[in-house]
């Protein structure tokens, strides 16, 4: 009984660094494809965005080696694609004026939405460092099926029907990804969500969004 639990448990680490050593290799090449296309944008990318990729190809890599043990993988792993996104934002937005006194730009919403994910995600990452948690379950196509869908539905919507259609939608489509979804929730959330954006990107930063269908 003994050997076999032994045998278990060196199965399961084994898992365990096979995982690690796939996830940080990914993080690594991403984050090196990142940093190589920062230098190919028209605009020059700040040097503390640089230093944020290079950090995050440095953390990839000492997963992939083992000098960071990942106690919980699904919290590691998910705030570093997480980070991951954060950083394509401040390079994909590195174009857009931002502000100009007290006046937003066109590039102020994505860095700042970008920061505060960053932000988020980090949180996440370290936790998933200090505390243990569940082994990686197997893949699950529904989150994905529903996530692009409602990044799709946005996209197809915000021209035709306007943000509040567009960004209700969108929110009910994301719920759905859940197995356990609320819908009395997802609703309440919805619209407060809706009713945020609502008012932050046509009049808090005087974006050209129209709210409702054209045809109203």
């Amino acid at each position: 009984m003994s050997d076999a639990a032994s045998s278990g448990g060196r199965h399961v680490e084994e898992a365990r660094r096979r995982y690690n050593l796939i996830g940080g290799l990914v993080i690594a090449v991403l984050g090196l494809a990142l940093l190589t296309t920062s230098f190919l944008v028209h605009n020059p990318v700040p040097l503390a965005v640089r230093a944020g990729i290079i950090v995050y190809v440095a953390v990839g890599i000492a997963f992939a080696s083992g000098l960071l043990k990942v106690q919980n993988q699904q919290d590691v792993y998910g705030g570093m694609a997480l980070i991951l996104i954060s950083l394509v934002a401040f390079v994909a937005s590195n174009d857009l004026p931002g502000m100009r006194g007290f006046a937003f730009g066109p590039g102020t919403a994505p860095r700042l939405f970008a920061f505060t994910l960053a932000l988020l995600a980090i949180g996440v990452v370290v936790t998933g460092l200090l505390t243990a948690g569940p082994d990686v379950t197997p893949y699950k196509i529904r989150g994905v099926f529903f996530i692009i869908g409602a990044i799709l539905c946005f996209a197809a919507t915000i021209r035709p029907l306007g943000l509040v259609i567009a960004s209700f939608s969108t929110m009910l489509i994301c719920a759905a990804a859940a197995d356990d979804v609320k819908w009395r929730e997802s609703l309440i959330v919805a619209v407060v969500i809706t009713a945020f954006c609502s008012v932050l990107f046509p009049y808090g930063l005087n974006l050209p969004f129209q709210l409702w269908p054209r045809f109203w």
